[in-house]
């Protein structure tokens, strides 16, 4: 449950940023509020520019905001003017952040929480002079206000809403394994991407490797890890981005040899120098890149809990106070794992199971990307290909995840860089086929290459060969 602070702070900011940017939502909000529910002055005076220009105009008031209260910021009074340009610089930072979707859908709160306040206030004064039928009749309207709302579902002959689809087509997020980006098995908004591998198997590589290529995308990614610690995480980020070692310098790397139509043959190595982490200047060299990249944003948190300890009431909370006190509404979450979470051992399979029923319907609830991972069982060590059956626990979990794909390899393919990640399940695309991936591990690299996988793949493996490789297990 959101907590007054976080209402009237981050939540009023995001209002106010769609009421002054996003047309759409502005006629929503602008039928919902009265500027007076915003308990900055600043924050009312725009907003009374925003709903005026609205009405008049039927659009929101967008670039013209600055020119409606030059006054006010070319005025004499300094401290004034530095408070609403403050004010400005906040809104157009956070327009292309705020989640619409979930703002539009806490509106009711937020109106609800408004007026309740307002009417406490109002109580207060009534009871100080004395006037105690007043306070009642102030708190009865509090409590009774409510954005009353209808909303009777899709008509499909409003082809503005029926055909509103073609507007998500592309909303999902590559993970940068092209054989699955471009076959759309990638997450997206309010859905569940979960990736099954066997125990030490690529895990949390393949969980930051979708978290890079969301940032690529200019998404803010935040990552929950029960297992590894944050330095591990950021380690493993820093040597996905940039692709140096943790010791040793040289890297035999894994490319696939393809005939002219462009099917897989066979495998070539290439001995690629990188940096270390343990190289001079390469500190130096990596914050410089991480500013240049990142300059003025913060689109990535790793958040370490420890293991057994989290339910699902505090991820809500910790996912509430990151917005409430730094303005971070994640559009994706890589989730590493919940199995990891708190859950009675008298009730394993069930309490997994509603967990990971939570977590679909929490992504779902705030619109973002859920991008996490679990366990496959003993069998899948075994199995030449895991397949969704192999997952561990509860079989459930597939029925509630949109998209899942499973991670395979031999300890032929171990030596050779090479692993299978299999399609077992998917909404809305095919599924049930597999593709072939290269991996560099030393270098934080989970895919390098990727392809279809041919019928004579096997027999390919077979014929290959391949400097030894070190066989390292990686989680």
């Amino acid at each position: 449950m959101a907590t007054d602070e976080r209402m009237s702070g981050a939540l009023q900011e995001n209002v106010l940023t769609l009421l002054c940017f996003n047309t759409e939502a502005a006629k929503t909000i602008r039928a919902a509020i009265d500027p007076k529910l915003f308990e900055s002055r600043v924050y009312q005076d725009i907003a009374t520019h925003a709903v005026d220009f609205i009405d008049k105009y039927g659009e929101a008031i967008a670039e013209h905001l600055p020119d409606v209260i030059e006054g006010v910021l070319e005025g004499d009074d300094k401290k004034k003017a530095t408070l609403y340009k403050r004010t400005l610089d906040n809104l157009y930072s956070a327009r292309e952040h705020v989640n619409t979707d979930y703002i539009i859908g806490q509106l009711q709160n937020f109106v609800h929480l408004q007026t309740l306040k307002g009417s406490i206030l109002k109580a207060v004064d009534s009871i100080e002079a004395g006037k105690v039928d007043e306070a009642e009749l102030e708190l009865q309207k509090g409590l009774k206000s409510q954005l009353v709302t209808f909303d009777i579902g899709t008509s499909f002959v409003d082809v503005k809403s029926s055909l509103s689809f073609f507007n998500t087509v592309d909303e999902g997020i590559p993970v940068g394994i092209k054989a699955l980006d471009d076959a759309g098995i990638m997450p997206s908004p309010g859905t569940m991407f979960l990736f099954i591998a066997p125990a030490k198997k690529g895990k949390s590589w393949f969980l930051t490797q979708a978290g890079k290529y969301a940032l690529l995308q200019r998404k803010r990614v935040l990552v929950v890890t029960l297992e590894m610690s944050e330095a591990a995480y950021s380690m493993r980020f820093v040597m996905n981005f940039f692709s140096v070692t943790k010791r040793q310098a040289r890297v035999a790397v894994p490319r696939f040899r393809q005939n002219d139509e462009g099917a897989f043959i066979g495998i070539d190595f290439e001995d690629v120098q990188r940096p270390t982490l343990g190289d001079d200047g390469v500190r130096k060299m990596i914050e410089k890149n991480i500013k240049q990249r990142f300059r003025n944003s913060n689109p990535l948190i790793i958040k370490h809990f420890p293991m057994m300890s989290l339910t699902m009431d505090h991820f809500k909370v910790y996912l509430d106070t990151l917005e409430r006190l730094h303005k971070f509404i994640p559009e994706v979450v890589v989730f590493d794992y919940p199995d990891l979470m708190k859950i009675s051992a008298d009730n394993v399979r069930m309490e997994t199971s509603t967990i990971f029923r939570e977590h679909r319907g929490l992504a779902a609830e705030r619109g973002y990307s859920l991008v996490t991972a679990t366990q496959g069982n003993r069998q899948s060590a075994e199995a030449r290909t895991t397949l969704d059956t192999h997952v561990a626990e509860d079989y459930s979990k597939i029925a509630t995840a949109d998209t899942v794909v499973t991670y395979s390899q031999t300890p032929e393919e171990k030596r050779l860089g090479l692993a299978r990640l299999y399609v077992a399940n998917s909404r809305n695309e095919q599924d049930k086929f597999s593709v072939l991936i290269t991996q560099a591990y030393d270098m934080g690299q989970f895919a390098l290459d990727s392809a279809r996988m041919g019928n004579d793949y096997w027999q390919r493996i077979d014929a290959a060969t391949a400097p030894g490789r070190r066989d390292d297990d990686e989680g």
